[in-house]
């Protein structure tokens, strides 16, 4: 798993356009059996973060609320971004844009978007702030078979989202994937699940 390539089995897939690039091999999350962690290889892509300057360790910060120990949106999508010691931030996850609900079905108010502020610090339980982050995405829709429904009449490269971009069909293959999730490994080794949304 290389240049936000995932390798599961024969499958290599692309993941997440906006974390190409920040993303290597990823080992399988203590927390997550080796069975389930084939499983979601089957059907998805996991990569572990990493800053362009080769920082692996990173704060959470987030907008939203804290919903039995996941970061949630409250009245408006969550926001969720890895912050590196020297203050690098990247974007992991905005509801309002990532995945196939935000792409084609789900619409907020530009101007109150605009008002969330990701300030909120993550904590884990054993009081940790810096973590290891593994990203797995789902890529449960078959896009060829779905793909006379969702492109341009007058150009079958492109696809019009919800708000009216029209995107290639390539980039919404690999953008508008329907789960996520985020593990947090703490520095003694102990993984949580931070964010795990159905979106589609």
């Amino acid at each position: 798993m290389t240049n936000g390539m995932s390798v599961s089995g024969t499958t290599t897939r692309p993941g997440p356009p906006h974390l190409v690039g920040l993303t290597e091999p990823a080992d399988r999350p203590c927390n997550v059996t080796e069975k389930r962690w084939a499983g979601l290889l089957e059907v998805g892509w996991a990569a572990r973060l990493r800053s362009k300057d080769g920082q692996t360790r990173f704060q959470l910060r987030y907008y939203g609320e804290l919903f039995e120990g996941l970061i949630v949106g409250d009245d408006l999508p969550a926001l969720v971004y890895a912050v590196t010691e020297s203050g690098q931030q990247i974007l992991l996850f905005d509801g309002a844009v990532h995945g196939h609900d935000a792409m084609f079905c789900d619409s907020w108010d530009e101007d109150r978007l605009r008002t969330r502020r990701a300030d909120q610090v993550y904590v884990d339980a054993d009081g940790e702030d810096t973590f290891e982050l593994v990203v797995w995405v789902g890529y449960n829709i078959d896009w060829e078979a779905e793909r006379q429904e969702v492109v341009d009449a007058e150009d079958p490269d492109l696809v019009t989202l919800v708000d009216g971009r029209r995107v290639p069909f390539e980039v919404v293959r690999h953008a508008a994937f329907d789960a996520v999730s985020i593990t947090a490994t703490n520095a003694r080794g102990r993984a949580t699940d931070v964010v795990s949304e159905e979106l589609a």
